[in-house]
């Protein structure tokens, strides 16, 4: 697949970025990507669309992501919490779909950045499928990207910041040492998600740090009807069974009655 380098993009003062995220800490794959944008001047908007309660209060995440926003600047006027219910979020898909709608419509933003669809968690494939149908009926060429976090594509275990492959092309956020320094100080605000966040992040941080960057990619047109890979998705197998209970074909039957344009809703 052909590399592509943020560096030399125009530089547009003038707009809104949005990131749309799923729980309070998918944010840490866009570290780089939202200080470079803040420092370009554009105005940063970012939503979480769960509660990300099924462990720790919600409480306890939203402040530690807003802790960690304000590390990179982003003032905590420019922070949404919607509260669906964490890992359920696509038996929510129309009310999502439908309020993200008419949030882009009043944010007006000139791009928009999600997790990738890749099987990971429910929650995350839900966020992408939200932001692809919302643009879709509000602003069919707004540009979307997606970033990976973790999937089960060919490999037993999981996959971390890989992409599945696709037609679009991966480009990557160039890390500084001050970034890489940046990324440790806001990574270890997530206190309650030691496990299961700081320590992969923490060891995918020391691989990135000797290569291009965080990636990133132009969304691709998703099936959502069909599963990203082959095989089973992570929240399907064992492990992730006993915490989910959730397979492919609830997120498909939840996704499927949405409608893509507003006028069918």
């Amino acid at each position: 697949m052909e590399l592509q380098s943020e560096r030399g993009q125009a530089k547009n003062s003038s707009s809104c970025a949005l990131f749309v995220f799923a729980h309070q800490d998918d944010e840490l794959c866009y570290i780089a990507k939202m200080k470079r944008l803040a420092s370009e001047g554009k105005r940063i908007e970012i939503l979480w669309i769960t509660d990300g309660a099924l462990f720790v209060p919600a409480e306890v995440r939203r402040k530690e992501s807003t802790r960690a926003m304000e590390m990179l600047g982003i003032d905590s006027s420019h922070l949404h919490f919607w509260n669906f219910p964490d890992s359920r979020s696509f038996e929510h898909a129309p009310q999502i779909v439908n309020r993200l709608t008419d949030f882009i419509g009043e944010l007006e933003p000139s791009e928009v950045y999600t997790i990738a669809f890749e099987g990971g968690h429910p929650d995350h494939d839900t966020a992408n499928f939200a932001v692809a149908t919302a643009a879709k009926r509000q602003n069919p060429v707004l540009r979307l990207y997606e970033a990976p976090l973790y999937n089960a594509y060919k490999t037993p275990i999981l996959s971390f910041s890989k992409f599945i492959p696709a037609e679009t092309k991966t480009a990557y956020t160039p890390m500084s040492f001050s970034d890489q320094l940046l990324r440790i100080k806001v990574v270890l605000n997530y206190k309650s998600q030691f496990w299961m966040t700081v320590l992969p992040v923490l060891a995918v941080g020391w691989i990135r740090a000797f290569g291009p960057g965080e990636p990133y990619r132009p969304m691709p047109e998703w099936n959502y009807r069909q599963p990203p890979h082959e095989g089973k998705l992570s929240y399907e197998r064992l492990t992730s069974k006993l915490m989910f209970n959730v397979h492919f074909s609830d997120f498909r039957n939840a996704v499927s009655s949405v409608p893509c344009s507003s006028s069918e809703k």
